[in-house]
C-alpha cells in the first residue's frame, strides 16, 4: 500500500493523470472508488490499519467478480499464490483508482503518515482495546476472547511473542475476568477455505490492569 502512496504523491506532485479508455480495470477501481464513497461515514469511523484491511477485502472481492473480464484482457492474478499477488493486484488497482477517487487515496496517504509518526513514538502497536478476558480457546493457535468496554467480544490471535505473553503464560489458563488492555495489528491473509483475504486482530502487546 505504501508503494501507492508514494506514487500516488508522485503523480499529483506532477500533476498529470493520463487518461485511458474503460477497460475492466477502471470499472473495477471505480466500483471499488463507489463503495468507499457510500460507506463514507463507516471508513471515517476506521483506523488506518482497518481502512487499508476493508480495501484489500473489497479489493479482492470485485476482482474475483471481474476476473473473467480480466484474463480477457491478459490480467491474471493467482492470489493462492500468498501476499505477493495480492500486493501486485493492490497497486495496480489503487494507482488507477487515482482517476477515480484521489480523495480517497490522499486520505490514506495522511492516515499512514500519521500512523508512521505515531509508530516511532510509541512501537508497532497501531490500536489497542481494553476490556475483560473471557477465555483462551484453540490447540495449535491461541485465539484470546476479550469483552470490551462497548460489550463487545474481541477475538485476538497470539501468534507471536509479545510483551505480557510470560505473564498470562504463569496464570495457567486462570485469566477468566482479568481486565487487560490489549495492543494489537490487523493482519491480512488468505484463507484457502474461504477463498478470500480475511482480517485477524494479531496481538503486540498485553497489560493487566488488575
Amino acid at each position: 500500500m505504501k508503494k501507492i502512496i508514494i506514487a500516488l504523491i508522485a503523480v499529483f506532485c506532477v500533476g498529470e493523470i493520463a487518461n485511458a479508455q474503460e477497460s475492466t480495470l477502471d470499472k473495477v477501481s471505480l466500483k471499488i472508488c463507489e463503495y468507499f464513497q457510500d460507506n463514507k461515514e463507516d471508513m471515517d469511523k476506521m483506523d488506518h490499519d482497518q481502512k487499508i484491511a476493508k480495501f484489500g477485502l473489497k479489493m479482492v472481492e470485485i476482482y474475483m467478480e471481474y476476473e473473467d473480464d480480466f484474463k480477457k484482457e491478459g490480467i491474471d492474478f493467482d492470489l493462492s499464490k500468498g501476499a505477493s499477488e495480492g500486493e501486485k493486484l493492490g497497486e495496480m488497482i489503487g494507482m488507477n483508482m487515482v482517476k477515480h477517487c484521489p480523495e480517497f487515496l490522499l486520505a490514506l496517504a495522511a492516515d499512514d503518515i500519521e500512523n508512521d509518526n505515531s509508530s516511532s513514538s510509541e512501537g508497532s502497536f497501531s490500536s489497542s482495546l481494553e476490556g475483560k478476558i473471557k477465555k483462551i480457546t484453540g490447540e495449535d493457535l491461541y485465539v484470546l476472547e476479550v469483552k470490551d468496554t462497548d460489550g463487545k467480544t474481541q477475538k485476538l490471535v497470539w501468534l507471536t511473542n509479545f510483551e505480557g505473553s510470560d505473564e498470562l503464560l504463569e496464570l495457567d489458563g486462570k485469566v477468566k475476568g482479568k481486565s487487560v488492555k490489549v495492543f494489537f495489528e490487523n493482519i491480512e491473509f488468505f484463507s484457502p477455505k474461504m477463498k478470500e483475504y480475511i482480517v485477524r486482530k494479531k496481538i503486540t502487546k498485553l497489560e493487566f490492569l488488575d
